[in-house]
């Protein structure tokens, strides 16, 4: 298992990649979103980046904007999203990135079934945008309030070659622990990244690990019997010690949980 973190895009994302580059995390999840890490100023501060990269042995996945709406209703709005999303790709594939995390398009209750169909010609154009740039493409998991289970089989089906970011945090919002479990054994073929980070089971919080209320203890001995990848560290704090301290906490939680 590889353990890594992403920068804050709301914060200097030279001096973020820095401090997680220096604390020796095994890979960087790239955030390429605004307001300081959109697709131009990551372009323009490349070769900095690249010599963090390089300089520290990094691997590196990308982690596209969850406000892209990429299955809207107005074909001029989706079309326009997905070109930003095309944008971003081009963007992870000149850091080298192996694999791009996606976002579904939250469904409201009134629209529900044409959206979730939009999702399918949606992200086939984003597959094949991430193929040209050589990435793996992954959606990942919202609440499964917003997006059941069987709604995302309906869009693997669909897509085969699409993978899925499994978002612990995301999973357990408004969600009993069994069910998170059996989300978890559902998919477990179809994981290919994962995100960790804390929260009250209510709110999507990305707290330290530890300070919220997810049983850590039950859920990881069900992802370590199947899954030995790359975790993402995705906790949101202004001050860094906390993704330190979460990352002590998780690494002595999954040495612990027996597979």
């Amino acid at each position: 298992m590889k353990l890594g973190a992403m920068n804050s895009p709301g914060e200097e994302v030279v001096t973020q990649l820095s401090f997680i580059a220096g604390a020796g995390f095994e890979y960087v999840e790239l955030a390429i979103e605004a307001p300081k890490a959109g697709p131009e100023t990551l372009r323009r501060k490349e070769g900095e980046i690249r010599d963090i990269i390089e300089s520290y042995g990094l691997e590196v996945v990308a982690h596209l904007p969850w406000y892209f709406e990429i299955a809207h209703p107005y074909a001029r709005v989706r079309d326009a999203f997905l070109e930003e999303v095309r944008s971003a790709i081009e963007v992870a594939a000149a850091f080298d990135a192996e694999l791009a995390g996606i976002h579904m398009h939250r469904l409201p209750k009134f629209f529900r079934e044409e959206l979730l169909e939009l999702h399918i010609p949606a992200l086939r154009r984003a597959l094949d945008f991430a193929e040209d740039a050589g990435i793996k493409l992954c959606v990942e998991n919202s609440d499964l309030r917003s997006f059941s289970a069987e709604d995302i089989e309906r869009l693997l089906e669909a897509l085969p070659e699409l993978g899925l970011v499994l978002d612990v945090g995301h999973a357990h919002i408004g969600a009993a622990r069994e069910e998170v479990l059996e989300f978890i054994r559902t998919f477990r073929h179809s994981i290919q990244h994962m995100h960790v980070h804390d929260n009250n089971l209510r709110d999507d919080l990305h707290l330290p690990i530890g300070a919220g209320a997810i049983e850590w203890e039950q859920i990881l001995p069900e992802i370590k019997c199947f899954y030995n990848g790359k975790i993402t560290l995705e906790v949101h704090s202004r001050d860094q010690d906390y993704l330190l301290v979460s990352r002590e906490k998780f690494m002595k939680l999954w040495n612990q949980a027996k597979s």
